[in-house]
């Protein structure tokens, strides 16, 4: 399948985009190397902004700059590998077929018999409503804005002047971390919220130092699943895999989680390997998945913990 012209200089600005991490809407050698004007620079530029959250819109003087401030699994493997563009045309053109109206593209039927998702980032985002509190808070980090947030988990609670850090897709679910006056750093679940308003105060920029923001920042490239908890000490589980599993803990894997460090093989085939963790949820459910085949070496508590909820299992069970 051959790719319009359009979509291919997207795609080259898109690789532009990853080398440099920053692009004025301006940048004349850029428009004349893709070959177009600065207005139709601006425009992609905008598109592209307006697809992924990783890119955002900032302004330096009377300029507008789009900066790249996450590169992410899957906008690496578009830019990377040829093949994946299709996928990744099809998965968006699923999700809202409006987004390539501009450029004139299409996904041809051959192609879209191709793949099956059963997942996608944009599951959650289906209705108006859910996409209209994802450009709010997509705005709100942006420009640097307070929001009220009002969310449902088992009880309804309001977030007032919440500051919104980062839109995050993981666990197949798209996230929110914020930053709550009084309950500190939370990750919130896009779904569960029911709505979201402007603050009446709107900047938080005077009242977040920047070396607060960095910390925020740091911790945001380290953490490894919503249960990660910020400013917590860190915990080591040293865990064994039987040899019936040991190959999916074998080194140069695909990690499970983040942490994930593999330790040593034994005679037998079995693998040892680390987790480092900050709470037992964070780590409790990737073992539990994988039962009976992962033991916990250490630490005893860690251990203690699984075997009192495997005995509220049985005994709901039993009885």
């Amino acid at each position: 399948m051959a790719l319009d012209k359009k979509v291919k200089s997207i795609f080259r600005l898109m690789e532009i985009l990853i080398d440099k991490k920053k692009i004025k809407a301006s940048d004349k050698e850029i428009a004349k190397e893709l070959g177009y004007s600065t207005k139709t620079l601006g425009r992609h530029l905008n598109d592209i902004s307006s697809l992924y959250n990783s890119i955002i819109e900032v302004k330096e003087g009377k300029n507008r700059v789009y900066e790249l401030v996450d590169v992410s699994y899957i906008f690496e493997r578009i830019i990377t590998n040829s093949d994946d563009l299709y996928w990744f045309f099809d998965l968006v053109d699923r999700w809202d077929s409006s987004i390539f109206k501009d450029i004139g593209y299409e996904v041809s039927k051959k192609e879209r018999d191709v793949y099956l998702y059963k997942n996608s980032p944009f599951e959650e985002l289906k209705s108006d409503k859910q996409k209209d509190i994802f450009r709010s808070l997509k705005s709100a980090i942006i420009n640097r804005e307070y929001r009220d947030i009002y969310y449902i988990y088992n009880k309804p609670r309001v977030h007032k002047q919440a500051i919104p850090l980062k839109l995050i897709f993981m666990e197949q679910n798209w996230y929110v971390a914020i930053i709550d006056k009084e309950e500190g750093f939370r990750f919130l679940r896009i779904f569960f919220i029911e709505d979201i308003k402007n603050s009446a105060k709107r900047s938080y920029e005077r009242d977040l130092k920047d070396n607060e923001l960095k910390e925020y920042n740091n911790f945001l490239k380290t953490f490894q699943n919503p249960m990660t908890k910020y400013n917590t000490p860190k915990k080591t589980a040293h865990i064994k895999a039987s040899p019936k599993v040991a190959k999916y803990f074998d080194k140069n894997m695909k990690q499970h989680l983040k942490s994930e460090k593999f330790i040593k093989k034994y005679r037998d085939g079995s693998v040892e390997f680390i987790l480092e963790y900050t709470q037992s949820i964070e780590v409790l459910p990737l073992i539990k998945k994988w039962l009976p085949d992962l033991k916990i070496i250490s630490p005893k508590e860690l251990e203690d913990e699984l075997r009192e909820d495997l005995k509220i299992y049985l005994g709901e069970e039993n009885g």
